[in-house]
């Protein structure tokens, strides 16, 4: 069934709330963890393919704060809340190359978000299921440990840099046409009409959540269009 909206608003229950507020913080220092990782352990050449060069060089910290905002991307799926990748969001300032300024206020700009979003959620599908099928036969110390993979199995979806697990499981899955191509299971988003300004717009409902290191900044859910572009609401809670 068709959602229908007819004003800019998506409306979320206290409980999908405090679920996502919990799960981003987690989900978010699980991103960072693994960002620590490589930048202490890949050359410059390939790190230069799945983070920006400024969060790659701070050490993870448990507390750190305002490390560069976060923005995921979740969908309500069947099974629950999905996140299927993130982006990292910068305030360039705005005396510095580049820089912009809209109504007075610094603007966020993107950085090779699609990209570095589908390296990490590679690396941390593969550790996951690295991790669960020889840590009981290893009894190493993990990367993960037991609530990180607990995160990883409830949140994370499985992604390959091959389709053959999901040819072999049958479960559906997208291929993200990057410049390394990257296979990641296919979560539905709800299908979404939405009226605005005289005006239907058609495409999937998606939520966007901002979080920065260990603090959930708000939900940002927004209309993702056929043509791939967005459109933002506001979030009303219930």
């Amino acid at each position: 069934m068709r959602k229908i909206v007819l004003s800019q608003a998506i409306r979320y229950g206290k409980e999908d709330v405090n679920e996502l507020e919990s799960a981003s913080i987690k989900v978010r220092k699980i991103y960072d963890k693994t960002i620590s990782m490589l930048a202490q352990h890949v050359p410059d050449s390939v790190r230069k393919y799945w983070a920006c060069p400024r969060p790659a060089q701070e050490p993870y910290s448990e507390g750190g704060e305002h490390g560069g905002t976060v923005f995921q991307k979740w969908i309500q799926s069947p099974s629950g809340w999905k996140c299927i990748g993130c982006e990292r969001h910068y305030v360039e300032s705005l005396d510095a190359p580049g820089g912009k300024e809209r109504q007075g206020k610094r603007e966020y700009v993107f950085h090779n978000g699609s990209l570095q979003s589908m390296m990490l959620q590679l690396l941390i599908w593969s550790q996951f299921e690295e991790i669960s099928l020889f840590h009981p036969v290893l009894g190493d110390a993990p990367f993960y440990d037991d609530e990180e993979m607990e995160v990883i199995s409830a949140y994370f979806v499985p992604t390959y840099v091959t389709p053959i697990p999901f040819e072999q499981s049958g479960k559906p899955f997208k291929k993200h046409n990057t410049r390394i191509p990257v296979y990641q299971e296919l979560i539905s988003a709800p299908p979404l009409l939405l009226h605005l300004d005289g005006e239907v717009l058609e495409g999937t409902w998606m939520t966007g959540v901002y979080v920065d290191r260990g603090h959930f900044l708000g939900l940002g859910p927004y209309l993702k269009n056929t043509d791939g572009t967005r459109t933002f609401m506001q979030a009303l809670i219930h």
